[in-house]
């Protein structure tokens, strides 16, 4: 079971408001999930449910640039490049459901699927019979996994209509998890993707750490929402017979975010962005920051109007904007913890496709969302103090400051606390369980969580 964004500071403070959660903890193996760099929730999943790392996988962001152009879109399972737990168990003969699993691949399912975030045909269940059924039982021909665009957008003027439709979905994926759990399968695997927005907007409803927290109705009406989860993972548990491994985790967890910073602006003051009527100027620019802290430099012969040449000129710039921004300071202080070049952070034939730099921000700042830049000034601080969200992860955030929430409970699964795990170390762990080879390509490794040293 997955809790898209549950942080582990936020299970722990409403510790006694989730009983089946604490449950399970206080029974099991628990710790931590360390995400990967970004730790956004499609680069997160797909390196859950591959077992690689970014570099192989090839799923950097929410967006990705289109070859050969200025222009990005928004990335689709279709662009997994290693091979997903549901196709390495297809191809043994093994059945998989998936409910809402962001990124879930597409027709490589041996069993049954609701598609789920950035998928194709989200919410619609597979194969047909499938879909009739939950129309039988629940009356639903779809079942939204995220909370539709028009709550998202009224959040401020109606934020109690989000927090309510948040609650609507997680009742009816989880009542379309325990329908579809008298399947025959192998891997059941089902997402709530609920919190990942509430903790967006409501972190500082939620967190009293957040310098403009403030707790009131729409902080009951959170934790509401992650009682619901609790309760849904307490039926599901419930059903399971005392020969199967259950594994709760989170693709990340959460921090307090109160100034967003515009990148670009202080790329400008380097001399290395350019405008044109207040835009980002593409293709006369020498680096442009494209939202999330991710950086590419215009380099000849990738980009369509490259101005860096390879080797030696582009080694230099990713020195100086590396130096540039970790020396930024605003109010005294540096919002930006680091900066990588792609080499570091990830390995494998796909890294050439990712940003030239990532920048990794501190919690409570972010990097504004889009490729934008603002009105230039002889004085002050180019950033938001009043970004949209108040909660964020994917900033970009260092992954061990965001990290997610792993419980384990099963046959001869011993005790233990404060485990990490980093996210590709699921997939080979499943595997094991499973009794099937661990792909050579894959870079997680099972987790010790055996009473044995090794599971038969």
């Amino acid at each position: 079971m997955g809790i898209d964004g549950a942080s582990p500071n936020l299970l722990e403070k409403w510790r006694d408001s989730l009983p089946n959660l604490r449950r399970l903890s206080d029974k099991g193996a628990t710790g931590l999930t360390i995400p990967p760099i970004p730790p956004q929730t499609p680069v997160a999943w797909t390196t859950f449910i591959t077992g690689t790392n970014p570099g192989k996988h090839g799923i950097f962001s929410f967006a990705t640039r289109k070859p050969g152009t200025y222009e990005r879109e928004i990335t689709n399972p279709g662009r997994i490049k290693t091979p997903t737990l549901p196709e390495i168990l297809k191809r043994a003969n093994l059945t998989t459901g998936l409910i809402n699993a962001p990124m879930s691949p597409k027709d490589t399912v041996r069993g049954f699927t609701i598609p789920g975030f950035l998928a194709r045909d989200e919410g619609t269940p597979k194969p047909l019979r499938i879909a009739k059924k939950i129309q039988k039982e629940l009356g639903l021909e779809k079942i939204p996994g995220d909370i539709e665009t028009p709550y998202l957008k009224n959040v401020q003027d109606n934020p109690e209509a989000l927090l309510d439709r948040a609650k609507e979905i997680t009742q009816q994926l989880g009542e379309a998890a325990l329908l579809l759990l008298e399947e025959e399968w192998d891997l059941f695997m089902t997402v709530f993707m609920a919190m990942d927005r509430v903790q967006h907007f409501f972190w500082k409803n939620i967190d009293e750490n957040h310098p403009n927290h403030t707790e009131n109705h729409l902080t009951a009406k959170a934790r509401e929402v992650m009682k619901t989860i609790d309760t849904y993972v307490g039926k599901i548990a419930d059903t399971l017979d005392e020969d199967t491994l259950l594994i709760i985790l989170s693709d990340h967890g959460f921090c307090p975010i109160h100034t967003e910073v515009y990148l670009n602006n202080h790329l400008e003051t380097q001399g290395l962005t350019k405008r044109h009527n207040n835009k980002v100027d593409q293709p006369n620019s020498k680096a442009v920051a494209y939202g999330y802290g991710d950086i590419w430099i215009n380099l000849q012969g990738r980009e369509p109007n490259g101005q860096i040449k390879p080797g030696s000129p582009y080694e230099a710039l990713r020195r100086q904007i590396a130096r540039c921004l970790t020396h930024l300071t605003i109010d005294g202080q540096n919002p930006i913890k680091t900066v990588k070049r792609r080499e570091e952070v990830y390995t494998g034939p796909e890294t050439p496709k990712a940003p030239d730099l990532l920048a990794i921000f501190n919690p409570g700042w972010q990097a504004a969302r889009h490729p934008e830049i603002l009105p230039a000034k002889a004085h002050g601080n180019y950033v938001n103090r009043t970004p949209r969200w108040s909660g964020g992860h994917d900033g970009t955030h260092d992954p061990q400051d965001v990290p997610g929430i792993l419980i384990v409970n099963g046959p001869r699964v011993k005790k233990q606390r404060h485990m990490k795990a980093n996210l590709w170390d699921l997939a080979p762990t499943i595997l094991q369980a499973l009794g099937q080879p661990i792909p050579p390509h894959m870079d997680g490794k099972p987790l010790p969580i055996w009473e044995e040293q090794q599971r038969a």
